[in-house]
């Protein structure tokens, strides 16, 4: 499959939304890639890029003539910048309720007792106090969080 040209025919609104998606996944990537996975995602990034024509720019890609390089028009640029920062703020909530729930979790129940529960019991007590955080953070933010044992700083 890697040696097949694969050729795609998009309506404007579909090459937009590939574009967002493009920018979208490579943000991410750049995050967690190597040095040989980035160069290799953004030859990709690239030639999506340039599919809006040859040194073309258009309302949401923009051209460097100076650096030969395609890259998003500012307007799109901090639209999904905004929307990444929306994603990460989502997650960090999840992942923090999530981490206190089954910290919390193993904390009333030993690991015998919590492989022994019957799997409706186990839901209940999870969602118990799953909706206890969510509802503390939802009320309070993280103003009600404090760090045991931490020294002023």
């Amino acid at each position: 499959m890697e040696d097949n040209t694969i050729t795609l025919e998009l309506t404007g609104k579909q090459y937009k939304d590939l574009v967002k998606l493009v920018f979208l996944g490579n943000m991410v990537t750049e995050e967690m890639s190597d040095d040989e996975a980035l160069a290799s995602f953004n030859a990709v990034v690239q030639q999506v890029y340039a599919a809006s024509g040859p040194g073309k720019e258009n309302l949401y890609i923009a051209f460097d003539k100076a650096e030969d390089e395609y890259f998003l028009a500012d307007d799109l640029e901090n639209e999904l910048t905004d929307l990444l920062d929306e994603y990460d703020e989502s997650r960090f909530w999840e992942n923090l309720v999530m981490r206190l729930t089954i910290r919390d979790l193993q904390k009333k129940f030993s690991e015998k007792e919590l492989k022994a529960m019957p799997e409706e019991k186990g839901s209940r007590e999870l969602e118990v106090i799953h909706n206890y955080y969510i509802n503390e953070f939802d009320d309070h933010d993280i103003d009600n969080l404090k760090v045991i044992g931490l020294k002023k700083v």
